[in-house]
């Protein structure tokens, strides 16, 4: 044996008298007393304090190769397999046991979960607020699945929590009255003219519908009638006022279903649609919305624990023009929260608007004159202000209530195939 090849073999041998040395003091700062691991380590290996784990929980252990590193133990009495967990977590590394052999890696476990009643998307923020850092969370609403990418610890209670989530949602039913209570102040005003020369009816002028004749079907309000008489015929003169005035209309008595915690949105009355246009720095680019003018009712409910319903209501009561792509809108609106029992009715008021409209009917270009040409025009003015209120009872959907509403379609069902089986017989 030459000099280099002994110098190389007493070097080898050097190492292993060192690791044996770097082993046993290791070891030698380990206790285990009924169960419990005393264990005091400063900068060890990783792979050694796996090692004196190895023979605290008696399983066997196994590292792969990009498990590297050193930690400082100290452990005054702990369960083995918690201490095992604990220096793993520590380091950021994976861990599972299979068939008695514990597997140590920098790998996360990759596994997929589909859900039976919970939509993915709106668990993903809950499981990712409990998993550690660099746990992967992803939703696919398609196929209703969790991919989730995370340490093999946390599997267990990972687990525990999609079970106790993938629940059937609740849903609520809710009855809607909308009533407006509406005050017209409006009438008409006008006055019919006939000039008659003569006896003979074809030396006549007149005005015809400015006012309502006494001898009209129909006519209503406060009449008077005039004569002159003058050298070679006669004037006579109709004076007519008639107001009227409307109290209820009943608006819509919707009813809305939706899940727990999701909106349910009602429009009646119109959309105008209006372009926007976004210009950047290499395109233009137009989108079409929509300004939604008329009565709406925006719902969320929230049913709490105790079976009482939460609820956010939205309702609104506008209109509005869209002139050259920019809208307009008047808007009577309210946001109210509010707490009420399942099949409780509460009432929402005070959305009010106001409008005047004046019309005028008349004699052309008379009617236009200064001065009198009142007397050849009718006027229709209206004077409109309106109140709604808003009935509002929710029901949460159980399957008692289901049957309740079941129960009709059933009675018809049941009418239709005995009148069949009696068309048979």
């Amino acid at each position: 044996m030459n000099v280099k090849t002994k110098g190389l073999a007493l070097l080898f041998c050097f190492c292993l008298l060192a690791t044996a040395a770097h082993a046993a003091k290791d070891s030698s700062n380990l206790t285990i007393d009924k169960g419990r691991v005393y264990l005091n380590l400063k900068d060890a290996e990783i792979k050694s304090v796996l090692q004196i784990f190895a023979k605290a929980t008696g399983v066997n252990i196994v590292a792969a190769d990009d498990v590297t590193g050193k930690v400082t133990v100290t452990f005054s009495g702990i369960a083995p397999k918690e201490g095992l967990e604990a220096v793993l977590r520590t380091k950021g590394l994976d861990w599972f046991e299979d068939h008695g052999t514990i597997f140590v890696s920098t790998k996360k476990i990759l596994r997929t979960y589909y859900l039976a009643n919970a939509k993915p998307s709106d668990l993903q923020a809950t499981i990712s607020s409990v998993l550690p850092g660099g746990s992967v969370v992803t939703a696919d609403d398609s196929y209703n699945v969790l991919v989730i990418q995370t340490t093999s610890d946390y599997l267990p209670r990972l687990e525990k929590l999609i079970t106790e989530l993938d629940i059937p949602p609740l849903q609520v039913m809710v009855e809607t009255r909308m009533i407006e209570i509406r005050n017209d102040h409006g009438g008409t005003v006008g006055t019919d003219l006939n000039y008659q020369k003569g006896s003979s009816a074809n030396n006549t002028v007149q005005t015809v519908g400015q006012a309502g004749r006494p001898t009209a079907d129909g006519a209503q309000g406060l009449y008077a009638h005039a004569l002159s008489i003058f050298s070679s015929g006669s004037l006579e003169g109709y004076l007519s006022a008639l107001a009227t005035q409307t109290k209820l209309n009943v608006v819509a008595t919707p009813k809305l279903t939706t899940l727990n915690n999701k909106e349910a949105h009602l429009l009646i009355g119109a959309k105008l649609g209006y372009k926007t246009t976004t210009v950047t720095a290499t395109s233009t680019t137009q989108t079409v919305n929509f300004l939604e003018v008329g009565t709406t009712l925006t719902i969320k409910p929230n049913v709490t624990k105790n079976g009482y319903i939460r609820m956010i209501v939205r309702p609104k009561v506008s209109d509005g023009t869209v002139v050259n792509d920019v809208p307009d809108e008047n808007t009577t609106e309210t946001m109210n929260e509010i707490m009420v029992k399942d099949g409780q009715t509460f009432v929402i008021g005070g959305l009010t608007k106001e409008k005047e409209l004046e019309t005028n009917y008349g004699v052309p270009f008379l009617m236009d004159i200064p001065l009198i040409g009142s007397i050849f025009r009718k006027t229709v003015t209206t004077k409109e202000k309106t109140e709604l209120l808003v009935f509002v009872t929710p029901h949460i959907i159980t399957p008692e209530y289901l049957d309740i509403l079941n129960k009709p379609i059933r009675e018809l069902s049941e009418q239709a195939a005995r009148q069949k089986a009696n068309l048979i017989h």
